[in-house]
This record gives C-alpha cells, sequence and structure tokens, in this order.
C-alpha cells in the first residue's frame, strides 16, 4: 500500500507463499517474480497451505535461487516494489547465519540499483525488544540511508504471538522522501483500494488501512534510539 501503484513486485523469501499470496490481491499488480532458495518448502506449503495456489497465478515466475545473486543480476530500475521476507540473520548466540547475506550493504545497493524512482523496499527487521535485534535495526538502516541511497527508512511494528517477544518489525524504504508521508489524499486513496480488495473477497485479517500511519508509532525511548536528531514528537 505504501506503493501507489505496484505493477512489478520482487518477493525474496517467503517460500511458505503468504506474502506472494497479499501481493497478488492488488489489482494492479502484473508481474512478480518469487525468488525462494528451497523448493522442497514451497513444495509442502503448495500442497498443505490455503492459499498454496498462489503460485499458479499467471502473473507469477518462481526462481529457486539464492536471493543475492538473483537481485544482483536484476535489471536496473525495474521493480515498483521488493519485499524481503528472509529468516533472521543471526542466531539467539549471535552465530552468523547464510542469510545475513541479504542485510549487507552490498545487496542492499543492488536493491536499490532494481528499483524504479519511486520504488519501495520492505523487508523483515527484527524485534525492539531484545538487544542485539535493535543493534541489528540500527545498523541496517545506516547502511540503507547511506551513499544517498533510499531518502527516508522507518521502522514499522506488527503484533505477532507466536515471535518470542510477541513483536516483530519491518523497514520500509523509499527511493523519494515524499513516498513515504502519509497525508489525507494517500489515506484516502489507500481506503479506497483497501475496500475493492475487501469487495473482491480477498480481504485481509490483520492490515487495515489505518496500520498504515500507526504500525510507525514506537515507544519513545525507541523512536528516540532510532531515529536519533530526526526524531519530531
Amino acid at each position: 500500500m505504501a506503493h501507489p501503484s505496484p505493477k512489478r513486485v520482487l518477493v525474496i523469501g517467503g517460500g511458505d507463499g503468504y506474502v506472494l499470496s497479499e501481493v497478488l490481491k492488488h489489482p494492479s499488480v502484473e508481474h512478480v517474480d518469487h525468488v525462494d532458495l528451497d523448493a522442497e518448502v514451497i513444495d509442502v506449503c503448495r500442497k498443505y497451505f490455503p492459499w498454496g495456489d498462489a503460485w499458479d497465478d499467471p502473473r507469477v515466475r518462481l526462481h529457486t535461487v539464492d536471493g543475492s545473486s538473483f537481485i544482483r543480476n536484476a535489471q536496473k530500475g525495474f521493480y515498483d516494489v521488493i519485499v524481503q521476507d528472509s529468516s533472521d540473520p543471526f542466531g539467539d548466540d549471535g552465530e552468523i547465519l547464510p542469510s545475513s547475506v541479504l542485510y549487507e550493504k552490498e545487496h542492499f545497493h543492488h536493491l536499490y540499483a532494481a528499483l524504479a524512482d519511486n520504488g519501495v523496499f520492505n523487508f523483515q527487521a527484527e524485534t525492539l525488544g531484545i538487544p542485539s535485534d535493535f543493534n541489528g535495526i540500527l545498523k541496517w538502516r545506516s547502511l540503507l540511508l547511506a551513499d544517498d541511497m533510499f531518502k527516508a527508512v522507518r521502522y514499522g511494528t506488527i503484533a505477532i504471538p507466536t515471535y518470542p517477544t510477541g513483536q516483530i518489525g519491518f523497514l520500509l524504504c523509499t527511493k523519494k522522501k515524499e513516498t513515504a508521508v502519509m497525508n489525507e489524499r494517500k489515506m484516502a486513496s489507500i481506503r479506497e483500494r483497501f475496500n475493492a480488495i475487501e469487495e473482491n473477497h480477498m480481504g485481509t485479517t490483520y492490515y487495515q488501512p489505518r496500520l498504515q500511519i500507526s504500525a510507525f508509532d514506537l515507544p519513545l525511548a525507541a523512536e528516540r534510539r532510532i531515529y536519533g536528531s530526526d526524531f519530531v514528537l
């Protein structure tokens, strides 16, 4: 919803297919590349999950390859939206996991290059409640803003009861600062698009338009630490 009319979308990770199924609810979407390394996970989810037919949509192209190598060779400026639903980059004991490559500076640069001028990048960014995770949020945000890349990088929060802290978040990154600014005109458009999705009997169970703003309202200490001198009450 952060993009006004997404047509070409890339999903990295999310082998369970749920993110893919949510992307396909948007009628403006014409093409989706889904990139996931684990074909066996996709096969199981395709068979047992209620959204398992998402991969059968003619708009979808499935690529069972490494996400970092795929984006390295992607066409410049092709995607309107990129969603990265990857596994954690590090373990509970601080062990560096294979997916950490998806959180490195070089990978972020390739993602930025693959986005159109008004592009939006959204990715799983851990929880506020674990110190090592919070340090990761600060590091990734710094990398994404460096070298004149993304003009706005905001942390949004989601209530997830199955996650150890009951909360997990994402970083929403936009190539243009004005894309991140929500005003009444944009909210009216988002409500209209959301209502159209519901009328097509493809409604959501968690997302609602008001979350487009409220998901980014964090506890005071968290906002001050993440945004520093840019924080405004």
